[in-house]
């Protein structure tokens, strides 16, 4: 399964890309970012960011990589490919990676595209086409919903997730974003500071709070075939 998570504001997709890949059922999912503006993960956690997308981008167009040779484990325990923090180097290496088939990068484990805020003319956009459904973050409250109902996001398999406390009824927010809402996630400090390297991590912290939350979201999308792989 391919997921790709984005939004239309700084929403929180980072750090809900990386959550929905730690509590992924059975095994942690595989975590790309692809992010035009740079990637954060690296920087969050003082980490290289090659081998990396670039590095796997390059193996992708020569042939079928082996996806361990372009990854780093992170600290709260999961498998990235990291991109550059620079918008060139990201852009261009995201360029290379949506012009090659899916199957090459995406084919061994469940893989989360965190592909940041989405953009017109973004590099990522062909990316949202390959995916078996693409998760919209944004926050609750009225000014995020408002931005999100002005934007056009090009994908039917379209689903919203919301952060934090929503003022509104599930039938009212569906009409007023036009994207059907597929889980709301709680505001949750504690998970992602960890995520962002700046808390130590516990020994249980991905079974609760966001985590938890993302886990159920992750198992009823595996259990759902209208988001099986094509």
């Amino acid at each position: 399964m391919l997921v790709a998570v984005t939004s239309v504001k700084s929403g929180g997709a980072t750090t809900f890309a990386a959550a929905l890949a730690a509590a992924w059922p059975d095994e942690s999912a595989l975590l790309i970012e692809a992010d035009p503006a740079g990637g954060d993960l690296g920087g969050w956690h003082g980490l290289p960011d090659n081998p990396g997308l670039a590095s796997l981008a390059n193996a992708c167009r020569s042939g079928h990589p082996d996806i361990g040779e372009h990854t780093t484990r992170l600290p709260f325990g999961i498998d990235t490919v990291l991109a550059a923090a620079g918008r060139p180097q990201a852009s261009a290496a995201i360029g290379l990676l949506a012009d090659t088939e899916p199957a090459r990068w995406a084919k061994e484990r469940p893989t989360v595209l965190d592909l940041g805020r989405l953009e017109p003319g973004s590099p990522a956009a062909p990316l949202l086409e390959l995916a078996d459904v693409v998760l919209v973050v944004a926050g609750g409250d009225a000014l995020s919903l408002l931005r999100l109902s002005l934007a056009e996001i090009p994908s039917d398999r379209a689903r919203l997730v919301t952060i934090g406390r929503v003022g509104y009824s599930n039938e009212d927010l569906a009409h007023l974003v036009g994207i059907p809402l597929i889980a709301q996630m709680p505001w949750d400090r504690h998970s992602a500071e960890i995520i962002a390297g700046k808390r130590r991590i516990g020994r249980a912290w991905n079974r609760l709070g966001l985590p938890a939350t993302a886990r159920a979201l992750a198992a009823s999308l595996v259990r759902q075939g209208d988001f099986q792989v094509r």
